[in-house]
């Protein structure tokens, strides 16, 4: 199942006139992750219309295990400090409703604000969730699929 960015909503479900959203996303699930390729910069608009979008497949994939969420940035990593802390607002909810055990941003040499950002968006998901930055999206699936199998491992013997 795909997901793209639809009409400017809020997240009541109405249109938001004022401010629209920044940048553009699409998201696929591929078996346990769920994969979102964003290209920015982005706004919190943006972040909200990507949280509500990405809400189903998170649910359709945590109704029988964890998952993993790689975002692959694309243009620019720049956004408002409100953003960021939609962002963190976002996954701080999928780690406690979504059964989300990891994160990973893929941001090559080309994306801007890569090396401006990079310890910014550490500390989002600094006290919720193990995360990692990549240059390449086969790296970061690799990583994904290790703290999957590590999960299942703990879970099968009944570790938390």
């Amino acid at each position: 199942m795909t997901r793209q960015w639809s009409p400017p909503m809020t997240s009541d479900g109405s249109f938001n006139k004022l401010f629209v959203p920044h940048g553009r996303f699409e998201a696929y699930v591929d078996g346990r992750l769920i994969i979102s390729q964003v290209t920015g910069p982005w706004n919190k608009e943006l972040i909200d219309a990507w949280a509500k979008a990405l809400h189903p497949l998170a649910k359709a994939v945590s109704a029988d295990g964890p998952h993993v969420g790689i975002a692959i940035i694309h243009g620019s990593m720049l956004c408002p400090p409100d953003a960021l802390v939609g962002l963190r607002k976002v996954v701080s909810y999928s780690v406690r409703h979504m059964d989300n055990i990891g994160h990973a941003i893929v941001a090559d040499s080309s994306v801007e604000g890569r090396g401006l950002l990079a310890q910014t968006f550490a500390r989002i998901y600094e006290g919720l969730v193990p995360y990692c930055l990549f240059d390449n999206l086969p790296a970061a699936k690799s990583w994904g699929q290790q703290l999957l199998r590590e999960c299942m491992e703990k879970r099968a013997i009944g570790k938390p």
